[in-house]
């Protein structure tokens, strides 16, 4: 899962703050999809974004990309994400959880 890394802790800090002081309205899921490219071979996989609804615009909180080839198990995951209205705050963990068990 190369995207559950955290590209710069410091500023996705920040942007979690700046956040919370606006206190998103709504929060959602949705898929994305990269294209990997792999030496010989290139494949699709995908990913889930998550998206805070922040005064009428709606913001990138966080990305998780190249979580499984199977994209009709991330749209479940972003599905089910939705339904419960998961909190950007437990995001990555709910991800992880889904993805071992």
């Amino acid at each position: 899962m190369r995207g559950m890394e955290r590209h710069d802790e410091r500023g996705n800090a920040a942007m979690m703050g700046n956040l919370a002081m606006a206190a998103p309205a709504a929060v959602r899921y949705q898929t994305v999809c990269s294209l990997i490219k792999d030496g010989t071979r290139d494949y699709l996989t995908y990913g889930l974004q998550c998206l805070g609804d922040c005064m009428g615009a709606w913001v990138q909180i966080d990305m998780i990309e190249d979580i499984s080839p199977s994209c009709d198990n991330v749209l479940h995951l972003a599905e089910r994400f939705n339904h419960l209205q998961l909190s950007p705050l437990h995001f990555r963990d709910a991800v992880l959880d889904s993805v071992n068990a």
